[in-house]
């Protein structure tokens, strides 16, 4: 090994020093969760942080009978999913509108809705609260997806928009000539090669929507209505939380969000690729 490749070597000793440091600072709470999801909960208080004398599936079972997880995975699914849906399409209509008319004001509307992206939902939870109740829409599902549709919308178009800028002219002025019309160039063009794009607004809105707790928990006062974010409070008391029973529901609530990530990577990444170059 040359002098060079010694330097070379040594100069990465900090940098991936660092970098295992905060891998396991940051793997560290996911394997607390996972350990303690198979504990009981006197064991939880007497070891909280050693590995389980007596592992056991109760944890789970409880969690899963007890809180109702079949109705909270059910509503946080549908929660999700339709938001999710109309703020894509949404989203995706309005960027195609934006890239196709290339115009100051439609560069004016583009900035005005990116600008959403800077604004922190907490902020505008009284006035949305205000909206709501005034549609009559609390304790209704219907109150809860408008929120999220329009939380969505300003990162939708700011990445969605990014793509369709890159689709090529040539593509475009082809279809138009073998006959396109402008929704058909939306559906058969633009939509297709967005993919990535709209990938990467599931992936990372669409967790938000999951995991949400304040949204649920202000608009959704009945009970049958709760998710599965508000329904992990099922197992917390005034002076007593059952720290194994909603660890447990936390490892459930979170496979989806890995199944989703997992079938959806390839999409996700490119996306993440493509919008830090373009």
């Amino acid at each position: 090994m040359t002098n060079r490749n010694v330097l070379r070597v040594a100069r990465r000793v900090p940098v991936n020093l660092l970098l295992i440091v905060l891998s396991i600072l940051m793997i560290y709470p996911i394997v607390i969760i996972v350990i303690t999801a198979f504990k009981p909960n006197l064991e939880v208080l007497t070891n909280p942080t050693g590995l389980p004398q007596q592992p056991t599936f109760d944890n789970f079972i409880t969690s899963w009978v007890e809180a109702d997880f079949t109705n909270l995975f059910a509503n946080s699914i549908l929660l999700t999913v339709v938001s999710m849906t109309i703020a894509t399409i949404v989203a995706a209509l309005a960027s195609y509108a934006i890239v196709r008319a290339a115009t100051r004001i439609g560069s004016g509307v583009y900035l005005l809705i990116a600008a959403g992206i800077f604004l922190p939902m907490q902020l505008a939870l009284v006035p949305q609260f205000r909206v709501v109740r005034d549609l009559g829409l609390i304790n209704n599902y219907a109150g809860v997806i408008l929120i999220y549709i329009a939380g969505a919308i300003p990162f939708g178009v700011f990445l969605m928009a990014a793509f369709m800028r890159q689709v090529p002219k040539e593509i475009v002025e082809a279809a138009t000539i073998d006959g396109a019309g402008y929704f058909q160039l939306f559906w058969k063009i633009f939509l297709p090669l967005a993919r990535p794009a709209i990938a990467t607004f599931w992936v990372l809105q669409g967790v938000g929507v999951w995991n949400d707790y304040l949204v649920p928990q202000l608009f959704l006062t009945d009970p049958g209505k709760r998710t599965l974010t508000t329904g992990v409070l099922y197992f917390k008391a005034q002076y007593l939380a059952d720290w194994g029973n909603i660890m447990a529901a936390v490892l459930i609530m979170s496979l989806p969000i890995l199944l989703i990530f997992t079938f959806a990577q390839r999409y996700f990444v490119s996306g993440l690729y493509a919008g830090a170059v373009k």
